[in-house]
């Protein structure tokens, strides 16, 4: 969505959070959360750049790849002690906030901003090949996700009065317009490329893709229930205007005491420093049918949210973050404060969960 800034932009209910030290120059800094049992951190490296990073993926615990504004995409094999630059060249200017890699030397990206193009490297980026660019200038890509290494999606803004749907079904070598059943947009209606998280795929082809932009007291989240299906498009009761919406979305943990297995969350807010979000995080219990504001919510706007992965400590728990903090939640009801270090995005290796934001800021929760 156009108006975002580059638009510049636990385990227990009772928590402390100790503040502990300032971003280092070439080590590990640490940000703590300490109760009697339980000491989990925020531990910061150094990038090497200080754009804004809203891209993230983790293909494992040392392999992470970035990207963000200026055309940067940024590498990592060690789990984020050191980075390698390997934007494309060719591309100055472009913001590409989303990125997935398949391995160390895999990855696609896909711009948000004109020319809406998809780029993918299979040599670590030293060299990379454009396989999609949207032949409108109204093309604006905010997300892309893959279902496994073959088949994947990214997802513009509307053109035409509806959103431009791409398709790959061999890893992102060519892309294909996907034209069955989807609604027609409201007007304004438009999605955030804050953190490529706005879109969640489940199994046999199923997806979830959350929206904002129109002015209403709802945003809408689409939903597709297999493979071929037509898409159809649900409110959510989080506010919608040109600056909020639903910017993340994600599937969570049983919650205990609940009917439903695997319950649906998403999180997002008014992205505006200025402005208060009285609604950031709400629940479907029936895969996306319907869906609630949870009562305990996130204190202000926030841009990713995801279940951190089982070998973690803290396997189970739910975390967020935006650029004012990171929360967690042990049932994604009620979410407490970790810190007040802001970041746009999350991703997940195996037994880790990675961030990044503003700045070229990235850390690794421990």
């Amino acid at each position: 969505m156009k108006s975002m800034p580059h638009q510049t932009s636990i385990a227990a209910a009772a928590v402390l959070v100790v503040l502990t030290a300032t971003m280092a120059t070439s080590s590990l800094a640490q940000v703590s959360l300490a109760e009697d049992s339980l000491a989990t951190s925020w531990r910061f490296g150094e990038t090497g750049t200080n754009v804004s990073l809203r891209g993230l993926s983790a293909v494992d615990d040392d392999v992470i790849w970035a990207s963000g504004a200026e055309a940067t995409v940024i590498r990592s094999i060690d789990g984020g002690e050191t980075w390698q630059p390997c934007g494309p060249a060719g591309f100055d200017g472009l913001e590409f906030r989303c990125v997935c890699a398949f391995s160390a030397k895999v990855a696609s990206i896909a711009s948000a901003g004109t020319p809406a193009v998809l780029l993918r490297t299979e040599d670590g980026g030293a060299t990379w090949k454009e396989t999609y660019r949207a032949e409108t200038e109204t093309a604006f890509f905010d997300a892309m996700q893959f279902w496994d290494t073959e088949r994947g999606m990214a997802v513009s803004d509307p053109v035409d009065g509806r959103l431009l749907v791409v398709e790959t079904n061999d890893g992102g070598k060519s892309w294909r317009k996907v034209t069955n059943g989807i609604p027609l947009a409201r007007p304004g209606e438009a999605a955030f490329a804050a953190s490529n998280s706005s879109l969640l795929l489940g199994p046999d082809g199923r997806l979830w893709f959350g929206t904002g932009g129109a002015e209403s007291d709802t945003s809408r989240l689409y939903t597709r229930s297999g493979w071929d299906q037509p898409w159809v498009a649900v409110p959510v009761p989080m506010p919608s205007s040109q600056a909020a919406g639903i910017f993340a979305v994600c599937q969570g943990p049983a919650i205990a005491g609940v009917d439903a297995a695997s319950p649906l969350f998403c999180v997002g807010g008014d992205y505006r420093a200025s402005e208060t979000s009285d609604v950031t995080a709400c629940i479907s219990l029936d895969d996306g049918a319907t869906w609630q504001r949870v009562a305990g919510q996130p204190a202000s706007f926030r841009s990713d949210v995801m279940p951190i992965p089982e070998g973690s400590p803290l396997a189970r728990t739910l975390i967020t973050v935006g650029p004012s903090g990171t929360d967690l939640s042990s049932d994604g009801l009620n979410w407490t404060p970790f810190s007040d270090v802001g970041f746009h995005c999350l991703s997940a290796g195996k037994t880790k969960i990675f961030a990044c934001g503003s700045d070229g800021r990235f850390a690794r929760l421990e």
